[in-house]
């Protein structure tokens, strides 16, 4: 690592060498439509202390408004390949969207990217696949951000921001139409109260006949519909006490899983074809309340958060037209998080935040399992409570050129299960069992970085931080050995360098990042194949490299490129006598990611037209394997997505398309009941759209 953190210097100070103004330096992945934003003035939010995005040493990617508004970034699955390493799955529904950043991820249980959104945290795989709408900012923090956010946040951070109240009415909204009958509506409205009190309501409607057939029932296999509203509240009672309050709300209606079989050697896939209706219902409730106190030589916040989700997922799991297996699963989860923090103010030399995180979950889950050959029904209950305690603090202190961070978090959890298991055939009980267990997990995790000053337009950073994801229990089981899984630990080693050129018109920032990753929670079926369980491999390590290059070449065009290369392997999992897939590459984690875009604007200035506004990205996604023993892959493919759009003061009307080039790809492939599935990608789309703005 010493030697690739020298060769960064080298090229940052080459890059220094061509910067022609050296009063500012500039970073964000993908810009604004005429400048690219001065690092002086992007504050990271997910940082806590108010970092500036030019001082911190991590990995970060920033996506504005503007682009999540021109590129129609409506759930984080649209920011795959956009942002170098990530890649959200989808798996039939919104129920199972597992998030990967540098190849770390968790398809079932618990999540190992965090996501909080409006600084409401969202624990919960089945709550990660959501609308976004209103959207102010996306921060995306690559490494584990476990020091200041704890255990799901080993493969990374996304911190969405929703638009803030602002001290005028504004008024918009956005209807749009497309192919397959997909609708979409979006409304905001701010208005101030008084000079102390602002509201705000965002919401979204959204409906599509979907793009696959059940030619078994005659019906969509993914067809849905979507209700979704925000309130936000904002009273400043002085000028150093703030309280905001936030309210969303979501239900979702998915006819769900267009998966059908899958022939591996021909590579094709059959007709959906199924005889039992699968869908997916969620309503989801999240409320945040924020108070924040400025005194004269630091700040005291205080962040309260709920989140309630309610859904039910019935699902034919033999995916066959025979009347074989039928699963119904109800769940009811309710987290409660308090996160108290004091941290020092914007204008501090040193940069420091200490406070303390706890949260309580309640989780009720009943499934049943239909086997109709057979008259067998299964019926398993599930109470599953979780508690976490932590205390974390982390400061940047600042000499010379350099700049040291150093944080420390203490964490604490509790995870209790209380299994009960029926068995009725023929209606008749002929078997029960229960198992009430609990285990406890302590961790200490530390992140240590460096940073140093190359000139004033660029900065060079080396990174060591520990990353953790706290064992559970399995929803699936069949042996007692399988009942829990035990946590995972991963070592994480990056340098980097940010460097801007040419007037500050060009920004480049570039990484190489190690992990050692031990423990590791890897998905499997269990014996019979009816079901999944997380087991715990030996040892596995992901590399690579991360570039993003922004540039405006010219007033009104701005060009970027983001790229990925990740090497996640097992070094050692070997998984029974007879199988070892170690040196093998994990599941889901393409080798190369790339997306290359522009945005351009035509000046008019005519009276009913104001500009012409011309976008475009290409998202490339490397090979990558679906399962363990690496039989089975994904070839590479691209997606080219473009719109233009008439802008006039008071609406803009414009048209898009999604996967121009109609390129032909798989979604999701796994393996059950000894066959093989997949489910495709999403064809072209083609929508035209008209936003009113006063």
């Amino acid at each position: 690592m010493r030697t690739l953190a020298l060769v960064i210097i080298f090229v940052a100070n080459i890059l220094n060498s061509f910067a022609l103004n050296a009063c500012s330096v500039n970073d964000t992945i993908i810009n604004d439509d005429t400048i690219i934003n001065k690092l002086d003035t992007i504050v990271i939010a997910a940082s806590k202390y108010g970092q500036t995005l030019k001082n911190e040493p991590v990995s970060v990617s920033v996506i504005s408004k503007n682009i999540v508004q021109k590129f129609e970034i409506n759930n984080i699955g649209d920011l795959n390949a956009m942002v170098p390493n990530l890649m959200m799955q989808r798996h039939g529904t919104r129920l199972t969207s597992p998030i990967y950043i540098r190849g770390i991820g968790s398809r079932i249980n618990s999540p190992a990217v965090g996501l909080y959104v409006d600084g409401i945290p969202y624990f919960d795989l089945g709550s990660l696949n959501f609308e976004m709408f209103g959207v102010q900012k996306i921060e995306v923090l690559r490494g584990p951000q476990g020091t200041l956010y704890g255990r799901n946040t080993m493969g990374g951070l996304i911190n969405v921001i929703t638009l803030q109240p602002v001290n005028k009415q504004e008024f918009s909204t956005t209807l749009q139409y497309g192919n397959y009958n997909q609708m979409r509506a979006v409304m905001h409205y701010n208005q101030p109260i008084s000079k102390k009190m602002i509201m705000v309501f965002d919401a979204a409607a959204a409906k599509s006949d979907g793009f696959f057939e059940n030619t078994y029932l005659h019906q969509s296999a993914d067809s849905y519909n979507l209700l979704a509203g925000r309130f936000k509240f904002q009273y400043t009672p002085t000028q150093r006490l703030k309280i905001n309050f936030v309210l969303n709300y979501e239900r979702s209606r998915e006819n769900g899983y267009p998966y059908a079989v899958y022939d591996t050697t021909t590579q094709t896939i059959s007709d959906i074809s199924y005889d039992q209706p699968s869908s997916y219902y969620r309503d989801m409730l999240s409320a945040g309340l924020r108070v924040k106190y400025t005194a004269p030589s630091f700040i005291v916040q205080s962040a309260t958060s709920y989140q309630s989700i309610i859904d039910t997922q019935r699902i034919d799991q033999d995916f066959t037209s025979a009347k074989l297996l039928y699963v119904t699963q109800n769940r009811n989860i309710h987290y409660l998080v308090e996160d108290f923090s004091v941290k020092s103010l914007p204008t501090s030399k040193i940069k420091w935040v200490a406070g303390l995180f706890g949260f309580k979950n309640a989780t009720d889950k009943d499934v049943f399992v239909n086997f109709y050959p057979f008259s067998l029904l299964k019926h398993k209950t599930y109470v599953l409570p979780e508690d976490g305690l932590a205390a974390y603090g982390q400061a940047a202190l600042p000499f010379g050129r350099f700049t040291l961070t150093a944080g420390l978090r203490a964490d604490y959890e509790k995870d209790m299960l209380n299994y009960n298991y029926l068995l009725f055939v023929a209606n008749a009980q002929v078997k029960s069992s229960q198992v009430d267990t609990f285990n406890t997990y302590w961790q200490i995790l530390p992140k240590i970085s460096l940073s140093y000053r190359v000139g004033n337009n660029s900065m060079v950073y080396a990174t060591f931080s520990k990353g953790y994801k706290a064992g559970g229990f399995n929803s699936t089981f069949e042996r007692p050995q399988d009942i829990s899984f035990e946590p995972e630990f991963s070592y994480n080693y990056e340098v980097g360098v940010k460097s801007s050129m040419f007037e500050n018109r060009v920004f480049l920032t570039a990484d190489l990042f190690y992990i050692d990753w031990l423990n590791q929670q890897v998905y499997q079926p269990v014996p019979s194949g009816q079901g999944a369980m997380l087991k715990n491999a030996g040892h596995s390590m992901s590399r690579g490299a991360e570039l993003s290059l922004s540039a405006v070449p010219m007033k009104n065009l701005n060009l970027w490129l983001a790229a990925g290369y990740d090497e996640a392997r097992y070094l050692k999992y070997v998984k029974d006598d007879e199988t070892d897939y170690s040196g093998n590459f994990m599941p889901y984690i393409p080798l190369y990611t790339s997306n290359f875009g522009f945005s351009y604007s035509l000046p008019v200035n005519k009276k009913f037209l104001k500009s012409v506004q011309f976008n475009s990205d290409y998202q490339f996604i490397g090979k990558f394997y679906w399962n363990d023993a690496n039989t089975a892959y994904q070839h590479p493919y691209g997606l080219l997505n473009a719109s233009v759009v008439l802008v006039n003061k008071h609406f803009d009307l414009g048209f898009a398309g999604r996967n121009l080039l109609n390129a032909d790809y798989n979604a999701f492939y796994f393996e059950a009941l000894h066959k093989c599935y997949a489910q495709k990608g999403d064809p072209r789309v083609i929508y035209g759209f008209i936003k009113f703005k006063f």
